[in-house]
């Protein structure tokens, strides 16, 4: 029986959701991305959880997809992994209880979107958010489009550079920056006032925020990402990202389409 990827801690009102993967820096495959549906799903039903925070074990939020996984996946496993992706990040922004991500170390690429499908998002002032999908040869949507605007969206999908937590809590993608010393503490704090809050005001305070993300298009955006990366993960540029981050060499991208031979 594999290795449990995800880790609950019910002790109290407030569950804590740990990625667990500290050797892969909490970078997510197939089976991490079913495991928080499951664990989200049990959230959701359990009164007895007023509030949870997602957070990354070690001193990772999560490094994103597990490229280890994704270059030996065949096209039904990448099929699959984009749309367990897209449900995990669903389950999470949609999940009737508040959500505060734990942003205890660096969040790249579906680490990001994991983060900012939460509720809240606590950041240490060390970490920085990164979008490195392009340059893993998948596509980076546009998501952030909503939160920060088209000039700063397409600055962390196309550069690929690291956004540091204070700049983050400036451009509107965060809502805390702290240092670490005080990190805990915050957590608690806004974890502790969402819990003592009206559940069904809640409720439908976040389901009229997500009714109005869906008009604009959010909901569409995301759906539509699954078959794209699926694609993108079988062209020979998605490939050669794949093979060259496990050879540890720079990639030679060519740009060509995918032909039946691939």
């Amino acid at each position: 029986m594999s290795t449990p990827h995800i880790v609950i801690d019910k002790s109290s009102p407030i569950w804590r959701v740990t990625i667990d993967r500290p050797d892969v820096k909490n970078a997510h495959d197939l089976q991490t991305f079913k495991e928080l549906v499951a664990a989200f799903d049990e959230v959701e039903a359990d009164p007895a959880c007023r509030c949870a925070v997602l957070t990354g074990a070690g001193g990772f939020f999560s490094a994103g997809q597990d490229l280890r996984f994704t270059a030996q996946a065949d096209a039904m496993d990448i099929d699959a992994y984009g749309r367990w992706n897209v449900a995990a990040r669903q389950r999470i922004q949609r999940n009737f209880k508040p959500v505060v991500a734990a942003v205890n170390g660096p969040a790249i690429g579906g680490g990001v979107y994991l983060a900012t499908a939460c509720d809240l998002v606590v950041s240490v002032d060390s970490a920085f958010f990164q979008m490195r999908e392009i340059q893993a040869g998948n596509h980076s949507g546009g998501a952030f489009l909503f939160t920060v605007g088209r000039a700063r969206s397409l600055e962390l999908s196309l550069l690929g550079g690291r956004l540091p937590a204070p700049q983050a809590l400036e451009w509107g993608l965060i809502n805390r920056c702290v240092p670490r010393e005080d990190f805990d503490s915050t957590v608690d704090e806004l974890a502790n006032a969402l819990a003592e809050l009206p559940p069904l005001a809640i409720r439908y305070t976040k389901n009229a925020t997500n009714l109005l993300l869906d008009m604009a298009g959010f909901s569409n955006h995301m759906e539509a990402g699954a078959p794209m990366q699926r694609y993108l993960g079988l062209t020979p540029d998605g490939r050669e990202a794949k093979r060259a981050f496990n050879e540890r060499r720079k990639p030679a991208f060519t740009g060509r389409f995918p032909r039946p031979a691939d």
